[in-house]
């Protein structure tokens, strides 16, 4: 049993003083005996991805004080990186990754908070809150604000759409102001698979957060028990780390270079944002794993791009989520051996366990996948009408 973190504010008569601020915040005595999780928030009002998250911190923090935490929110800052284009603001966007890592790992190095939810969204805020926790390692769980729906009436559009109709002198004016209305109709992050929603992604696979992290759109209630599981969860990694001394839900214990090398090759197969590369070599190196541009190119000459959304097609990411989700691709390259399938994650369960329980393509029943098999063994059927419904085994010599 480890003594938590926060002892260093909260025991002892040395620290009187800060027991009185922290019951200036709301702290109960029985609250001092309890894990103290910073909740890293990024709500603001500049950012469609951002602007719904004042809420969402306010429920994730009743969540884990129900849960038998103590949650303290605190935010961060969130740049959006479209309305920072085109003028001197996108000097601002990348920088500010780095200073989101700081101010995180200040804030809760500072205040000696026992663990940590980070709730992010947009696109140089996941990556900075994620190098703040591979520096700290205490036990860190991540949820983002969720992508947003896809725009149009007729037909799909995001906020590439829009820009590009607005460049192309073809496209009437009425066009591209009915385009700018219609492109981004609610909150979330924007619904292609721009950097966003590529490290959202990438955070599923590199085992940082739950199933569903990166494709449950923003405005679905689904996104809400997301939410609220993540809550949950941490508040349990929590005691598993202190109480139960379980080092293995330590970011540097989840984020190790077999993961760092899954969410490259997820990222390859699902066509994500090329961004992500410089944001992945970023978190490796605060992780102090050694994953460089050589392992980029290897990884990428060996896995197969399996799905084309936004910008390079009509289809969103929530079209990603309804046709499985980001571990129905990470099952097709486990199939293939592409992936290390026995890293594990935040929720506890090894990938190839949460690939098994959040799959689409099987049921429960294992029988069932030995149901209409055309082609038992791999041998192809030549005599109409030879093939049974069910094999409980399979004929390799049957032609």
């Amino acid at each position: 049993m480890r003594k938590l973190r926060s002892t260093a504010s909260t025991a002892g008569r040395n620290m009187a003083g800060a027991r009185a601020l922290w019951r200036a915040t709301g702290f109960k005595e029985e609250d001092f005996k309890k894990p103290i999780i910073a909740i890293a928030n990024s709500f603001t009002q500049f950012v469609p991805g951002h602007v719904h998250l004042h809420e969402v911190g306010q429920k994730v923090k009743k969540i884990i004080d129900e849960s038998g935490g103590v949650g303290v929110e605190f935010n961060t800052i969130a740049i959006d990186d479209g309305i920072a284009m085109g003028h001197d603001g996108m000097l601002y966007s990348l920088p500010s990754r780095d200073l989101i890592a700081d101010s995180v790992e200040y804030m809760v190095n500072a205040h000696v908070a026992d663990a940590l939810i980070c709730i992010s969204n947009c696109d140089k805020i996941t990556p900075g809150m994620l190098m703040a926790a591979m520096r700290l390692n205490i036990p860190t769980i991540f949820v983002s604000g969720g992508p947003m729906e896809a725009g149009g009436k007729n037909r799909n559009l995001d906020l590439v759409d829009a820009m590009v109709a607005a460049a192309d002198d073809s496209v009437s004016d009425e066009e591209v102001a009915q385009m700018e209305q219609d492109a981004c109709p609610t909150c979330g992050s924007c619904s292609g698979m721009f950097t966003a929603n590529s490290m959202n992604c990438l955070n599923e696979a590199l085992g940082m957060a739950l199933p569903g992290n990166g494709t449950i759109v923003a405005t679905h209630q689904n996104r809400w028990s997301l939410f609220e599981k993540a809550a949950k969860r941490i508040v349990q990694m929590a005691k598993e780390y202190y109480f139960e001394g379980n080092e293995s839900v330590l970011p540097r214990s989840i984020a190790t270079r077999e993961a760092f090398e899954n969410a490259m090759a997820l990222d390859i197969a699902m066509g994500g944002s090329t961004n992500t590369v410089l944001h992945i070599l970023a978190i490796a190196h605060e992780a102090q794993v050694p994953f460089t541009m050589k392992d980029i190119d290897a990884i990428s000459r060996r896995v197969p791009t399996l799905c084309k959304v936004a910008p390079s097609s009509h289809y969103h990411v929530e079209d990603v989520h309804r046709a499985g989700g980001i571990h129905a691709i990470l099952e097709e390259l486990a199939k293939k051996n592409i992936i290390h399938t026995n890293v594990k994650t935040v929720s506890g369960l090894t990938l190839k366990e949460q690939i098994k329980k959040e799959s689409v393509t099987r049921g429960k029943n294992p029988d069932a996948e030995n149901f209409y098999k055309s082609a038992p063994g791999g041998k192809r059927t030549t005599k109409a009408f030879s093939q049974n419904a069910k094999y409980k085994e399979l004929d390799l010599d049957r032609t």
